[in-house]
């Protein structure tokens, strides 16, 4: 297992700190130990803000793991201007040195068609073609739609499309939420994870930091060593109505590192 870094997720900063800047939420992800960030791709949507965006993560000695983005592919017209779109801002990250765009596509409401997941493989693999293009890779993120009927469309990004073009960002908690066990699904697809999002939960409950509940990291890792794991680990933390919150978010994010260097040693 090769890990190149331990970075976090900006969401929950969005849902605490949402009217803070991106240099409040750097400033606090580097107090709290990190290697680097994943944000999301529009941070970096043109020229003017791919060079405050690299300020700020130069600033804080920090690097960009990932850029996130959400998008329709399973219809073609929608699915091409998606395409167009990501790959406009993705030439702007790559000159910041981000290996790859992380990219959930946009659920419909209800499960896509054959033909659908078809279409949305087909403007995959193209978008992955224009990334490979600008020394970057596609990594296909999931929640919950996407593991209903035992992982049915997250199956469909790794069977229907080419292995050098698309990878995959497993979400390992909404893996677990979606009523799969995520160890399994690790091992089946674990020649295409190239990048994971993680956090724990007890009882069901999202914690305010990562650390023991319902997934065992502990044997998760294992299981990364199994697979020869290469990529970064990325904590996620994010909160519910039922989450019990007792300490600032700051604070919880430094707890989550530590957590992460005790069961990986990173």
């Amino acid at each position: 297992m090769r890990i190149f870094g331990v970075s976090t997720q900006l969401y929950v900063w969005s849902q605490v700190s949402g009217d803070k800047s991106l240099e409040y939420k750097l400033g606090e992800v580097a107090s709290a130990g990190y290697d680097g960030a994943e944000t999301d791709l529009s941070t970096v949507a043109s020229l003017e803000k791919m060079k405050e965006t690299k300020a700020l993560f130069d600033k804080f000695s920090l690097k960009p793991s990932s850029f996130y983005s959400g998008g329709v592919f399973h219809e073609a017209e929608s699915a091409k201007i998606t395409v167009e779109n990501i790959l406009k801002s993705a030439e702007f990250a790559s000159q910041i040195g981000c290996p790859s765009i992380t990219v959930n596509p946009n659920p419909k409401g209800s499960e896509k068609t054959d033909d659908e997941l078809k279409v949305q493989a087909e403007y995959l693999n193209k978008l992955g073609e224009g990334l490979k293009s600008k020394g970057m890779f596609l990594a296909i993120h999931n929640h919950t739609p996407e593991i209903v009927s035992n992982a049915r469309e997250f199956r469909s990004y790794c069977d229907l499309t080419d292995p050098d073009l698309v990878s995959v960002c497993i979400d390992v908690h909404w893996v677990y939420r979606g009523g799969v066990d995520p160890f399994r699904l690790t091992e089946e697809y674990g020649n295409r994870i190239k990048a994971m999002h993680i956090r724990n939960s007890v009882d069901g409950v999202w914690t305010e930091d990562f650390g023991d509940g319902d997934i065992d990291y502990h044997a998760y890792r294992d299981l990364l060593e199994k697979i020869n794991y290469s990529g970064w680990i990325t904590v996620e933390l994010a909160y519910e109505a039922k989450t019990k919150i007792t300490r600032p978010l700051v604070e919880n994010a430094k707890i989550s590192r530590e957590y992460v260097r005790k069961i990986f040693g990173v």
